[in-house]
Formats: structure tokens, sequence, C-alpha cells
């Protein structure tokens, strides 16, 4: 996820060790800096660019104070080409003190007098990075920490949930440190999933347990699932991920006592060209996700996967777009309906065999 949004970035990006070493950059960044990664990659930053040059004592200010900087005019050069004016945003990684992000745009002769404005936008998609991994951490640790609070009053009542919130706790704790191996694997831009057969009733019901343990006891959740369903073939933690997203969305619209229904089905009519010979693609397994809250604005439901689009007051805008490139990985899509009262959030994925 994380690679996906590095390399969705219009500007050149890398990332650079506290050794100095190259060990990742975009496809922005291979055209700026006029070598492929497979070649610069596990290569010294003095390849990159020369000792002497002024990124490297602002790289070193970053790595000192530990907080990230923005320089808005300076020049920038390297044997394959001469003298830039870049402005170069540059942040510490919050969850590897040993890396560190450089992102560089290049100047016009328009944006030197509208660099603020145009700097807070930059600022506004680098951080994204970081407060996407934070976002999705959130999820996880909430329900691991509701979990611990429940066995507690458990222990207290004897009652018998322990073994439900012991399970619980041991899947949102592998889903962490499955988090976290994704993100390390950016430094080989070698991100594979892992797939495995999976039942996806028990993995909602798995989504459920979790979403009320972190998201509030009060919502009725309303079951409506298709037992002939096979099971499919996807990754588990992937898979978690994008469902809690979207139950954590529908939990915020609805009141304290609102309910959600989650339904199944097979619809072998639902396709999509998704194959590079645009070949059709039967998406039969489906899964709906309603909830009976506000519902999303007009003027948001053509956006709301989209980075940064939220209707909530302090909401960053990260969780459906998690979805949809969530989504997109597994060859699945997505479709939302929306009025006052109802808002439907329909995933279809394919049925692969390996």
């Amino acid at each position: 996820m994380f690679n996906i949004i590095l390399n969705g970035l219009r500007t050149p990006v890398f990332l650079v060790d506290n050794d100095n070493t190259i060990n990742y950059i975009n496809e922005i960044g291979e055209e700026f800096f006029g070598y492929s990664s497979s070649t610069i990659i596990g290569k010294s930053i003095y390849d990159l660019i020369p000792k002497d040059s002024p990124l490297l004592t602002l790289l070193n200010r970053v790595r000192n104070s530990k907080s990230g900087l923005t320089e808005d005019s300076l020049n920038l050069s390297n044997i394959n080409f001469p003298d830039r004016k870049v402005r170069v945003h540059i942040v510490p990684l919050s969850f590897d003190s040993d890396q560190t992000i450089v992102q560089i745009s290049q100047l016009s002769f328009s944006d030197i007098f509208q660099s603020q404005r145009i700097n807070s936008k930059i600022s506004k998609s680098f951080s994204s990075m970081v407060d996407m991994l934070m976002h999705e951490l959130k999820n996880p640790l909430a329900g691991i920490k509701g979990a611990s609070q429940l066995i507690e009053s458990d222990l207290k009542k004897n009652n018998n949930n322990l073994f439900e919130l012991a399970e619980l706790i041991k899947v949102e704790s592998n889903r962490i440190e499955s988090l976290l191996n994704r993100m390390e694997h950016i430094t080989n831009n070698n991100v594979k999933l892992d797939c495995e057969f999976l039942n996806i009733h028990e993995i909602l019901n798995h989504c459920i347990l979790v979403s009320k343990n972190s998201f509030g006891n009060n919502l009725n959740y309303i079951n409506d699932y298709d037992p002939s369903l096979p099971n499919f073939f996807a990754n588990k933690d992937l898979l978690i991920q994008i469902l809690i997203n979207i139950f954590k969305n529908a939990s915020e619209a609805n009141s304290n006592e609102g309910k959600i229904k989650i339904k199944t089905s097979f619809n072998s009519s639902k396709i999509s060209s998704l194959s590079h010979d645009e070949t059709p693609i039967i998406l039969p397994l489906q899964i709906e996700i309603i909830d009976y809250g506000i519902g999303i604005p007009n003027n948001l439901i053509s956006s709301i996967f989209d980075p940064f689009v939220s209707s909530k007051k302090d909401g960053k805008g990260l969780g459906l777009s998690i979805v949809a490139s969530g989504l997109e990985e597994m060859g699945a899509i997505i479709n939302v309906i929306s009025n006052p009262g109802y808002t439907n959030f329909c995933i279809n994925f394919p049925l692969k065999n390996h």
C-alpha cells in the first residue's frame, strides 16, 4: 500500500537510510535522476548527487532534529543534468528511525512566487504516507485495547468470553506485524501478497468482533449470509484491513444504536474488464455492507475513494482510499450507493484457483 502511494506521487521520491544507502526510488524519480531503480537501489546517495550538494546538509539536519523540513528553493545537480531549481521536502519515517524520505519537485518561474501555497499541497500529499500507516495501525490497536479491557471485566465477572477475545488479540496483533512487514518490503520494491483460501463469513465475523470492540458495542450488526458461497483465494490481512475500514466508516455514520447489515451473495452477472487483454473477468463473490446513517453528501459521492476526501470534521480522508487501492491489488471492485438514511458499499471479488 505504501509502495502504491509513493509511486502514485507525481514528483521524484527516494528513500535513504542513515548509512546513506538508497533503498527505494519511485518511477518519476528514475526519470528525474536518469537512473533505473535496479541501478541505483543499494548504492550510495553520492552516486545520485554530489557530496557537496546542499541537499545532504538538509538531510543531516532532518536526521539530527528528527523532524521534517521543506526547502522552497534549492540548486540540485548530478552527472545527468545541470543545476535545477527545485523544492525539497524531507521527512523521517516515524515507523523506521533508520529511513528518511526525500521528495523533490522542480520549480517553474511562477512556482517561486506561489511557493507557500503549493508547498502546503505538497506537504499534505507527502505526509499522507505517514498518516496512512498511523491510520491503519490505530484500527487493530483499538481492537486489542478494547478486547483487553473486556478480558479484565470478564475476569472480574467470571464470564466465558475470554477465548473469543484472546483470538481477536492474536489476529489483530498478527495484522499489525503484517502491516509493518509490508512497509519494510518497500526497501526492495517487492511487495508480494501471500494468499490463501478464505471463508468470507469467518473473515466478516472477525471484522464485526473487532468493530464492536473498536468502534462501539451499541451498534446492531445484522448478518444475511449466503451459506453456499465457496472459499476464495486472497490475502487475509489485506482483506481484514479493507473490511474494517468500511465497517469503521459505517459505524461513524450511524447513531449509537444504529444498525449495520452485512449481506453476502453469488452474483455471476458481475463482470469487469480488469485483465491486460481486456478479457471480461467474472466477479461473483459479492459483499454488501449497508448502514442506515446520515449518508454521503452528493458533492462527495464521486470522489469518496480519493485521498483526503472526507465528510467528517476531523477525518483525514484516508480510510476509503486505502480500501480502493487494496481492492485494486486484489482484482476486486467496489461501488457505493448513498442517500440520507441509507449507504451501501458493494464489493465484488473474483474467484481465483491459486
